[in-house]
C-alpha cells in the first residue's frame, strides 16, 4: 500500500510462524477501545498465524455493546482462565494495576497502546507497538493494514470505528492525530456505515447511565494510577450535559468517599467530562493532607493526556509540604 510507514515494512513475515494460543485482554472496568481493539488485535493474530483468544475484563457499558451490535459480533467472554504461563496480549495499557492479579505471573508477549508506557515486568521485552495516537484502535489498523488488510472485514472495521471515535471523542480530543483522522476515513469506507448518523448514536449511548447505580458508575469507569508516589484511583464519566447527573451527584460523592475508604488509596478522584462543551468538573476524596477541593478545567477532555499530568504537579508540590 502506498504511502504505509517505513516502520511497518516486512511486519508480516515477522508476526508469522509463532503458534503458542495468545491470549488478549484490555484493562480492569474496559472502554470500547479496550474490547473492541482486543477484540481486533485476536484477529489479526491469528490471521498472522498466531492463534489468539480475546477476553474482556469487566462489563460492557452500552456503548461497547451497541458497537458490537452495529457489527454485527459478540462480545468476548469475561476472563476465566488464570494467567499463569499464560502467553498475554495487552491492548490500551501496560500499567500492572489496571491488568488481572496474576498478570505478574503470566508471559507478556505483546503489547498494543496509545499511551505513555506503564510499569509492566516481565522476563524478557515484549513485543510493543506504542505510539502517540488517539486510541488504540488506530495503531491496530495501522498494523492490520500492513500486514493482512484484506482480514478487515467490514464488522471488523467498524470494531474499530467505534473504538476510535469513543476514545477521541469523535475525533475532537487533543491526542487527535493525523493518522487518527486518516484510520477514520478509511475505517468509514470499509464498514460502509454512515459516519455522521454512527457517531450520533454512539454517543447517546455512551451518556446513558440512567439503569446504573452510583457504585457501578464508578467502579465500571475506574482506573488506577501511581502518581508522585501516591496510590490514585479515578473515575471517569463522560456526559452530553453535566445537568444528566445532576441529582445523582451526592451520591457519586458518597460512593468515592466509600471506594477511598474500602481501598485506602491515597485519592480517589471523580472526573465529570462534558464531551459537547469540553470541560471537566472535579471532585476528590481521599487521605487527609492529600484531599483536593473540587474545581472546573476547561478544556479537560482526558483522563491521561491532560488529567495526569495536571494531578502530577499538584500532587508532587503537596507531598513535598507534608
Amino acid at each position: 500500500m502506498s504511502g504505509r510507514p517505513s516502520f511497518l515494512s516486512g511486519l508480516y513475515t515477522s508476526l508469522s510462524g509463532d503458534s503458542a494460543l495468545i491470549q488478549v485482554l484490555g484493562h480492569i472496568n474496559p472502554d470500547s477501545d479496550a474490547i473492541c481493539t482486543a477484540v481486533v488485535t485476536a484477529h489479526w493474530l491469528t490471521s498472522c498465524h498466531r492463534p489468539a483468544q480475546a477476553w474482556r475484563l469487566g462489563e460492557a457499558n452500552q456503548e461497547t455493546r451497541f458497537i458490537f451490535d452495529y457489527a454485527g459480533l459478540a462480545l468476548p467472554d469475561v476472563l476465566n482462565i488464570p494467567l499463569k504461563d499464560e502467553a498475554v496480549w495487552l491492548v490500551g495499557f501496560s500499567e500492572p494495576a489496571q491488568g488481572p492479579a496474576d498478570l505478574y505471573q503470566s508471559r507478556i508477549v505483546g503489547i498494543l497502546d496509545h499511551h505513555p508506557p506503564g510499569g509492566t515486568i516481565a522476563e524478557w521485552v515484549p513485543e510493543a507497538w506504542i505510539r502517540p495516537l488517539g486510541s488504540a484502535a488506530t495503531m491496530q489498523w495501522l498494523l492490520i493494514d500492513a500486514t493482512v488488510p484484506q482480514a478487515l472485514t467490514a464488522n471488523y472495521a467498524t470494531l474499530l470505528l467505534g473504538a476510535l471515535l469513543s476514545e477521541t471523542l469523535n475525533l475532537h480530543t487533543s491526542t487527535t492525530t493525523e493518522d487518527d483522522l486518516r484510520a477514520a476515513t478509511r475505517l468509514a469506507q470499509l464498514s460502509g456505515v454512515n459516519l455522521t448518523t454512527f457517531s450520533r448514536d454512539l454517543f447517546y449511548a455512551r451518556t446513558d447511565h440512567a439503569d446504573l447505580t452510583a457504585s457501578c458508575l464508578l467502579a465500571n469507569n475506574l482506573k488506577v494510577f501511581a502518581i508522585a508516589g501516591m496510590d490514585v484511583h479515578i473515575a471517569r464519566l463522560e456526559l452530553s450535559s453535566l445537568n444528566q447527573i445532576d441529582s445523582r451527584l451526592n451520591d457519586l460523592h458518597a460512593a468515592i468517599r466509600l471506594h477511598a475508604k474500602q481501598t485506602d488509596a491515597d485519592l480517589v478522584v471523580l472526573m465529570l467530562t462534558d464531551i459537547r462543551e469540553g470541560f471537566s468538573v472535579l471532585y476528590f476524596a481521599g487521605r487527609e493532607g492529600i484531599r483536593m477541593t473540587s474545581c472546573s478545567v476547561p478544556g479537560m477532555v482526558s483522563r491521561t493526556k491532560q488529567l495526569l499530568p495536571w494531578l502530577a504537579s499538584r500532587l508532587t508540590l503537596k507531598r513535598s509540604c507534608l
